[in-house]
């Protein structure tokens, strides 16, 4: 694991929620309202994947299944700096490979987290979240790639007045 790299785009994802803070402020609401986009960001990340739809005949879009990862990440970026967690090595010494079976542990995950806002918890979904792309075979130097991608494109949108 890049632990440097992965410092990187967490410190520019604090720089970026300083920004978020100061235009839309950092009450408990605000926080609430991420929890639930953390799960909206998990549901559109799962949907790309096509994991679950054994009906469907269509591989998935790694472009866009990549881009949805990346802000299943960054919306935990969020909550690690609400937090003020570190990112530390990981080790991914499970034998779980089934990809339906990690699914409902990463629901489980962010909707406990979403109930208890406990720190513990995030940390394990946040595990879940890197292994899942692990096991979808994501390299960490891609990953890495599109966040900074998504928070380019982020700052930029606050530069041009897209958000409100």
């Amino acid at each position: 694991m890049n632990i440097e790299r992965w410092n990187k785009v967490y410190k520019t994802n604090i720089e970026l929620d300083s920004i978020y803070e100061k235009k839309y402020g950092n009450d408990s609401r605000i926080f609430d309202q991420n929890c639930i986009e953390l799960m909206v960001e998990i549901g559109e990340f799962l949907n790309e994947t096509k994991e679950f739809k054994y009906w469907l005949n269509k591989l998935p879009d790694k472009a866009k299944e990549l881009e949805e990862y990346a802000d299943v990440i960054i919306m935990i970026l969020y909550f690690y700096k609400e937090y003020d967690l570190e990112i530390k090595k990981l080790n991914f010494n499970l034998d779980e490979k089934d990809t339906i079976n990690l699914i409902k542990i990463l629901y489980d995950k962010a909707y406990n987290f979403l109930k208890t806002n406990d720190k513990e918890i995030l940390q394990e979904l946040f595990f879940y979240t890197l292994y899942i792309g692990k096991i979808l075979k994501f390299k960490e130097e891609e990953v890495l790639d599109e966040i900074e991608n998504k928070q380019k494109k982020n700052i930029k949108r606050f530069d041009t007045g897209y958000f409100k």
